[in-house]
C-alpha cells in the first residue's frame, strides 16, 4: 500500500534540496506517493520587500520568485516537482543562479509558456503560498522552515516533521533505513523531538546532480 507524503520546499534551500534527493531515491524502492508543495522561507522570514540585505535573504526572495513560477505553471497542469528538481539542480549542483534566465531556461526545457515567467514578480500568488506553508505550521508548528514531510495514513491528520535535515546524501541503504524508520515514527502522537547540534557549513550536495 502506497505512503502518502507533502514534502514542502523552497528551492533556496541547501539542506532541503538534499533530503528532496533523498526521498526521490527512495521512492525507487518504497511504494511513496509525493505531493510537493511551496514552503517561501522569505515569508517565514518576513523578508518581502526588505530581506536583500544579506545573502540568505536575497537567496529567499529569490526562490520566493521562483515559488510563484512553478504555482502558476502547476495550475497550467505542470508537474511541480519535476520543476522544482530542474531549479534545484541548476542552482544547487551547477552553481547557476536562481534569475530570470533560470526561470526562462526551465520553462522552455519543460514546453511551458513563457509568460508563466510574469508570475515572479506577480504578488497575487502570495495568498496561494501563504495558504500553502501555512497548512504546514498547522501540522508540525511555527519553530520549523523546510524541509517539511507530512505523512497521511488512513485519511487522519497529517503527522510530520520538520526534517529529516540531512547534512550530506545518505547512502541507497542508509537512506532506505532512514525512510523505514521515519515512517514508523510519523503516526505516533506521543513523540516530539529528535535532534543534535549541525555540522559547521552547509550540506555536501554530492551525489544530488542526476537524481
Amino acid at each position: 500500500m502506497s505512503t502518502t507524503v507533502d514534502f514542502y520546499y523552497d528551492p533556496s534551500c541547501p539542506f532541503c534540496w538534499v533530503t528532496s534527493r533523498w526521498l526521490v531515491r527512495a521512492q525507487e524502492d518504497r511504494d511513496i506517493d509525493i505531493t510537493w508543495r511551496p514552503f517561501s522561507l522569505a515569508i517565514k522570514n518576513d523578508e518581502l520587500g526588505n530581506g536583500t540585505a544579506n545573502h540568505n535573504g536575497r537567496g529567499h526572495v529569490a526562490g520566493h520568485r521562483v515559488l510563484r513560477v512553478i504555482a502558476a505553471a502547476e495550475k497550467a497542469g505542470a508537474d511541480a516537482g519535476a520543476l522544482y528538481t530542474a531549479f534545484g539542480r541548476a542552482y544547487h549542483t551547477q552553481d547557476g543562479a536562481m534569475d530570470d534566465a533560470l526561470i526562462a531556461t526551465v520553462l522552455k526545457d519543460h514546453g511551458l509558456d513563457a509568460s508563466l515567467a510574469d508570475a515572479a514578480d506577480d504578488d497575487s500568488w502570495d495568498a496561494h503560498l501563504e495558504a500553502e506553508q501555512q497548512a504546514a505550521l498547522d501540522a508540525v508548528g511555527n519553530d520549523v522552515g523546510v524541509p517539511i514531510v507530512l505523512f497521511t495514513k488512513d485519511g487522519a491528520e497529517p503527522q510530520g516533521y520538520f526534517g529529516p535535515v540531512l547534512n550530506a546524501l545518505p547512502s541507497r541503504e542508509e537512506g532506505l533505513d532512514l525512510w523505514d524508520g521515519l515512517e514508523k515514527l510519523a503516526p505516533v502522537p506521543s513523540f516530539y523531538e529528535l535532534k543534535r547540534t549541525r555540522p559547521k557549513g552547509g550540506p555536501d550536495k554530492t551525489g544530488t546532480e542526476s537524481i
